[in-house]
């Protein structure tokens, strides 16, 4: 979201964008894979592995965007805010929401008329019905609507005060939701599980966790490694022993913005600090500005190059190579949508 518009470049964020829209292809590339092998098959771990180990790419997403937005030396009056930040946001949405619902409307019965189709499209941008993989602007307006109360944590809370503040964030918006299904929390009466937050509340949670984990770096890969190792370990296993159990894909340990999710999230994070702090390469550098883009574009290439030939398949090798396709030709489209000028500003 901040290519055009940062500055100037931070390593870490790159490197972490880079992956983390690598992690978003390869989770879109797995996911019809399950519905085609038995739960537990070997065919089937290795689509839960490749969709469990690149579940945090949306969190981090959050977290880029957090750590470069609210710096407190950053200029961000709320006229700026509203109409160049969340007005882009806005624009972006509503294109991408137009394209995707001419996609379906394609995919389904061939043609519409194009006042039906602008309806609709006006329909789905207010109600948040829009192709799958567009909720992610939801969660990005929340961060922004956010940052005017971030950004004041930011600049004026000690570092005891932004622990806390984190650690009571992350209570209610993703331990409580993941405890109360699991006992002795599953007795939790009505009035303590109003303490936790929605999905949408998490993400200026994750923007000044983000800030605040930049302003702190590790002094080693193992902090990120461990948190990373624990937050897959229990999502694959998790997600292996649940589904097993009832015989077909149960997604609770896959949520996005799951408990042991964001423990991965905040792992890749905390590796890409480590990792990038001198810099990227200059694919790293160009896969990090195409991001947005690729993120946006990825699933009509997904419907072009025929979904279904990829799920006949092993997922083993049909997953990575087909996520390889996706992004080519992503990068493809980013090299022409860039040259763009209002495109370029505006819609990627």
């Amino acid at each position: 979201m901040d290519n055009a518009l940062t500055p100037r470049r931070d390593g870490a964020v790159d490197l972490a964008k880079a992956l983390a829209i690598c992690a978003v292809v390869l989770i879109h590339c797995s996911a019809n894979h399950f519905a085609h092998h038995p739960a537990g098959s070997f065919q089937w771990l290795a689509a839960c592995f490749w969709g469990s180990v690149s579940r945090w790419a949306v969190p981090v997403f959050l977290l880029c965007s957090g750590a470069l937005m609210n710096a407190p030396g950053r200029d961000l009056p709320l006229k700026k805010l509203f109409s160049r930040y969340l007005l882009r946001l806005a624009l972006a949405l509503a294109v991408w929401a137009g394209l995707y619902e001419l996609l379906r409307i394609y995919m389904g019965r061939g043609g519409a008329p194009l006042s039906q189709l602008a309806v609709q499209s006006a329909k789905n941008w207010l109600t948040g019905t829009t192709y799958y993989h567009l909720y992610y602007f939801y969660f990005a307006i929340a961060l922004y609507l956010a940052l005017p109360l971030t950004r004041l944590i930011a600049r004026h809370a000690s570092r005891a005060e932004l622990r806390y503040l984190l650690a009571l964030w992350f209570l209610a918006g993703s331990v409580i939701p993941f405890c109360r299904y699991f006992p002795p929390f599953d007795q939790l009466g009505a009035s303590l599980l109003r303490y936790s937050l929605p999905a949408i509340f998490l993400s200026p949670g994750l923007g000044l966790l983000g800030w605040y984990l930049g302003q702190h770096p590790p002094k080693s890969c193992r902090e990120g490694l461990v948190l990373f190792l624990a937050g897959f370990g229990v999502t694959f296993l998790g997600t292996w022993r649940r589904s097993a159990a009832a015989g077909e894909l149960d997604q609770f340990f896959l949520d996005g913005f799951g408990l042991f999710v964001l423990l991965m999230a905040a792992g890749v994070f905390r590796l890409c600090q480590r990792l990038g702090r001198d810099g990227v390469p200059g694919p790293v550098l160009y896969l990090s500005r195409a991001s947005f883009c690729v993120y946006l574009i990825h699933p009509y290439f997904q419907w072009l190059t025929r979904q279904a030939f990829f799920e006949t398949l092993s997922p083993v090798w049909a997953v990575p190579a087909q996520a390889l396709l996706l992004l080519g030709l992503s990068a493809a489209a980013y090299e022409v949508l860039r040259r763009v000028p209002v495109v370029s500003r505006w819609i990627i």
